[in-house]
């Protein structure tokens, strides 16, 4: 099997780099895969030094550039680019650890049908800030606990910073709707339409890449802002509602208003280095996903920190 790697990327060159160097695999051939980076109109430095790099790699190096369209436009590039009879999807600061392209590719061998799907295992760095809200978020947005301990993924684990499929199928499915232009619901939309033509997800923990990304409760809500922006275009066009009934009447309970959440996010920022108190949370994120949605007003407390 040949292994077509498409990273779509956006102003992180210097963990790009890290990113680019780590993927070279002493466990398989070279000539098995390439590497496809999709640059979705990066102002940084991107666009000199990847090209720069690519020539000290001992493998295939892909450059491809882009007006800046979002991940999904960027990932379709990138496949359409690319030659391999897999497609391994990561992210710009998923940090491969030895033996990570082997790994997808040998569950692949053990299950050849065309509708299986490998998901790595992806936890944060160990140079990343691990603080209880970080682990918190790790646990209960990507799940990986739970995957650990034996639960069967389903089209919701289908995470683009470590997942890989055959291209086939991948075609079939229609890849990704560019109409999605953030970081949020792109992925669960195209796992949504495989789902309905058999998709499998196998969990392979021997494919371990290291999320380097910091995060705080600042980005966290930042990320459920974006999230909340493409739910109802997600929902609306499959019919499936993202959230569960429980926080459903969580979202729309006479709280979500600012001036009960403002005090609680002053509270949640002191504590997610500290504690983590689970509804104190959920509360907070709930709140500026609605805002995404155009539910709730921004938060000034952010806003006033966000201009500066």
């Amino acid at each position: 099997m040949q292994i077509s790697i498409v990273i779509p990327t956006y102003n992180r060159y210097s963990v790009l780099i890290r990113t680019l160097k780590a993927l070279h695999d002493p466990l398989l051939q070279t000539s098995l895969y390439e590497v496809i980076v999709v640059d979705d109109g990066s102002t940084d430095a991107t666009p000199t030094m990847i090209p720069d790099l690519a020539s000290s790699l001992p493998y295939k190096l892909l450059y491809l550039r882009q007006a800046n369209r979002g991940p999904a436009a960027a990932r379709n590039r990138g496949v359409a680019a690319a030659s391999g009879d897999l497609i391994l999807f990561i992210g710009d600061d998923i940090i491969p650890q030895p033996g990570f392209i082997a790994a997808h590719v040998r569950a692949h061998q053990a299950h050849p049908q065309q509708q299986i799907a490998v998901l790595g295992y992806t936890p944060w760095h160990p140079d990343v800030s691990q603080t209880p809200l970080a682990q918190w978020w790790e646990d209960n947005r990507f799940r990986y606990r739970a995957l650990l301990e034996g639960k069967i993924p389903d089209f919701s684990f289908f995470y683009t910073s470590n997942i890989s499929v055959k291209r086939v199928f991948l075609l079939e499915g229609g890849l990704f709707d560019e109409n999605f232009i953030y970081a949020a619901y792109e992925d669960t939309d195209l796992a949504y339409r495989l789902a309905q033509l058999g998709l499998k997800i196998i969990f392979e923990p021997a494919a371990l890449a290291y999320h380097y990304h910091e995060t705080d409760l600042r980005a966290i809500c930042r990320q459920m802002e974006l999230t909340g922006r493409a739910y109802d275009y997600f929902v609306d066009k499959t019919g499936q509602l993202g959230l569960s009934q429980v926080w459903t009447l969580l979202g729309t309970g006479f709280w979500m208003q600012p001036m009960f959440i403002d005090p609680l996010w002053r509270l949640a920022d002191y504590l997610q280095t500290r504690k983590i108190i689970a509804p104190l949370f959920i509360l907070v994120l709930m709140y500026f996903f609605q805002v995404g949605r155009g539910k709730r007003p921004p938060l000034n407390l952010l806003v006033q920190k966000d201009s500066r």
